[in-house]
């Protein structure tokens, strides 16, 4: 029996595929498999991050608080503000707020105002809820300035902050151990890791705002006025964002959007979509001139 080297067939080793398409195809599966992996770790570290006691979360917030007052800067975890009637008045409706949610100790609220003129508000770690004046002196009425509130003191009670720490640090310690990190790996996985965190932010807010629209049926017995809070920022934006690009890169979920998902969910829930609305306190404008 005799053995011969027969020679390969002509083009074995080469591509059928363009050498550009074969790196246009890599490349999108690197980018998929990138986002993947982000979207995995930042829900499981977002799940693991809401199992943390809230007691834990509190200790934290203290820690920050002592790092802040020794470092000089001001610290978003406490408040320096005297008490006035604003204040007084606030926290009053904040205690009915917690009622209405079925918030109970340890997670409290603790409810902060800021008298500068900026159009926000936010909670963060340890139960602690900042409103700024300049939000504040837009509302129109009482049912405004509750579904505000509920839809913040929801992001302490829905463990939101805790879980978008857990789910950040789950993404950071994945870009450390990602080899090449400052190469072009490095770039698309931060590209994955903003994608996750907007879509992770934004499903965050839709529960809030169905938590708070709760919480404003249990307190007046009807949900008008709720929508009137994003009808401001429609306001405040002076268009209402609505093309798609506005809608992946939002971290919250476009206000029209917000607004006719209060409809929807009254008309579910069977909840009342007119009602009276309750004026905020006569003096209200007043109190939020005097904390100058």
């Amino acid at each position: 029996m005799k053995y011969y080297n027969r020679l390969p067939k002509e083009g074995v080793n080469t591509p059928q595929r363009h050498p550009l398409t074969e790196f246009l195809r890599l490349t999108v599966a690197a980018i998929v498999a990138l986002l993947l992996f982000v979207l995995l770790l930042n829900s499981a570290g977002g799940r693991l991050g809401g199992l943390i006691p809230f007691r834990v979360e509190l200790w934290v917030a203290q820690r920050l608080d002592d790092a802040f007052a020794q470092s000089g800067v001001e610290s978003p975890f406490s408040s320096r503000a005297s008490e006035t009637e604003l204040i007084r008045y606030l926290t009053q409706l904040g205690r009915q707020v917690e009622q209405a949610l079925g918030m109970s100790a340890p997670m409290v609220v603790k409810l902060h105002y800021s008298d500068e003129d900026t159009f926000n508000a936010y909670a963060t770690l340890g139960g602690h809820v900042t409103l700024y004046k300049g939000l504040l002196k837009e509302l129109p009425h009482e049912n405004a300035l509750v579904m505000l509130m509920a839809h913040e003191y929801s992001h302490v009670q829905l463990r939101h902050t805790a879980r978008g720490v857990g789910g950040g640090l789950a993404v950071a310690v994945g870009a450390a151990l990602l080899p090449g990190g400052s190469g072009v790996e490095g770039r698309l996985y931060s590209i994955s890791s903003l994608v996750s965190n907007l879509n992770f932010s934004r499903s965050m807010e839709t529960e809030a705002d169905q938590n708070a629209l709760h919480a404003v049926h249990q307190i007046y017995g009807h949900v008008n006025g709720a929508a009137d809070l994003f009808g401001l920022f429609v306001k405040f934006r002076g268009v209402d964002k609505d093309g798609k690009l506005d809608r992946f890169f939002s971290t919250h979920p476009l206000d029209a959007q917000r607004i006719g998902s209060i409809s929807q969910s009254a008309m579910e829930q069977g909840w009342a979509l007119e009602g009276s609305l309750t004026g905020l306190p006569a003096d209200f404008q007043q109190w939020l001139n005097a904390t100058r």
